[in-house]
């Protein structure tokens, strides 16, 4: 049974360059219990790209109907990542978009980003072994549980599949739900729920 787990995030965004910003941010706290807000664009927020909508599948008019203001999703945030250190397959992206809510809101984004493959590798190394053996062992572990994923692309799934990584790194013999993610179910306040898969 794993007692801690890192805070893993993932952000999907209006577009992929300049002016884009968060539709969507998931995380994991230190149970590996994952969170998920919609956000709703700030007036300032204009850019919108289709070929991003595709990719993500969130619409403009459901975020509008869903999404949390941007001062409130950032509180969300706050309570479980001030102070932290958050790991992302794609830090540099992530970290901008993420900073595209605090500028908003006037505030510094008070959580750093680094990459989860860095962490990742690192668990993945056995005693006496070179960096480059835990970079192949992380590899080989990705396409395993590729082979059993559903591929959506959503912010909550894909921080799943970072916590399914951090499990197999640990020693557990993990698969991706079929076809519906590591993270299907949610609790009772409506946060995803970790779930745990049986061994074998």
């Amino acid at each position: 049974m794993i007692e801690w787990y890192p805070c893993f995030i993932d952000v999907e965004a209006s577009g992929f360059g300049p002016g884009s910003w968060p539709v969507s941010i998931a995380w994991c706290d230190n149970q590996g219990e994952i969170r998920s807000v919609l956000i709703r664009p700030d007036p300032t927020w204009t850019h919108w790209s289709p070929e991003a909508e595709r990719v993500h599948g969130i619409s403009r008019e459901r975020l509008m109907r869903e999404g949390l203001p941007p001062a409130e999703a950032e509180a969300r945030l706050a309570l479980d990542l001030r102070g932290a250190l958050a790991f992302s397959d794609a830090p540099d992206f992530d970290s901008a978009w993420i900073g595209t809510l605090y500028g908003a809101l006037g505030r510094q984004m008070p959580f750093r980003i680094d990459h989860a493959d860095d962490l990742l590798v690192g668990a993945m190394l056995r005693a006496n072994e070179m960096m480059w053996q835990g970079q192949a062992r992380l590899e080989t572990a990705k396409e395993d549980l590729r082979r059993t994923a559903s591929h959506r692309h959503d912010a909550g799934y894909d921080v799943g599949f970072l916590v399914a990584l951090w499990r197999r790194a640990l020693g557990e013999k993990v698969k991706v739900n079929h076809g519906v993610g590591p993270v299907p179910d949610l609790t009772a306040t409506g946060s995803f729920r970790r779930v745990q898969q049986a061994e074998g």
